[in-house]
């Protein structure tokens, strides 16, 4: 079974119960996280789901409001004991984009 939740619609900036963008797919144990605004892991812990098994995070672009949540929910999967590494997809330019977020996160037990 498929499930799809569109965890942020938000436009530039967050609003009382509108998060920024970001949508999870789960499917026979697997979860994609695509993007991830401010506020995913609001959204995620409201709806009852989890962060620590997301398996691969795909970037759509390096806007803000589609990528400024990476920091506090890459600290929320190391708080809670993650060592599987994590997979993540975006255009060019990802892994000098994440490594300037990284500054916030920069001690991880993961890839």
């Amino acid at each position: 079974m498929l499930d799809i939740c569109l965890l942020g619609t938000g436009g530039m900036m967050p609003l009382p119960y509108r998060w920024l963008t970001s949508m999870m797919a789960r499917c026979d144990g697997s979860n994609l996280l695509i993007d991830c605004g401010e506020g995913t892991q609001v959204a995620l812990k409201e709806k009852g789901w989890s962060p620590k098994p997301i398996d691969i995070i795909c970037f759509t672009h390096y806007h803000a409001d589609h990528i400024s949540g990476l920091p506090g929910l890459l600290l929320t999967m190391g708080n809670a004991e993650r060592t599987e590494p994590l997979i993540m997809i975006g255009p060019r330019g990802l892994e000098r984009v994440v490594g300037a977020l990284r500054t916030i996160a920069p001690e991880l037990l993961f890839q």
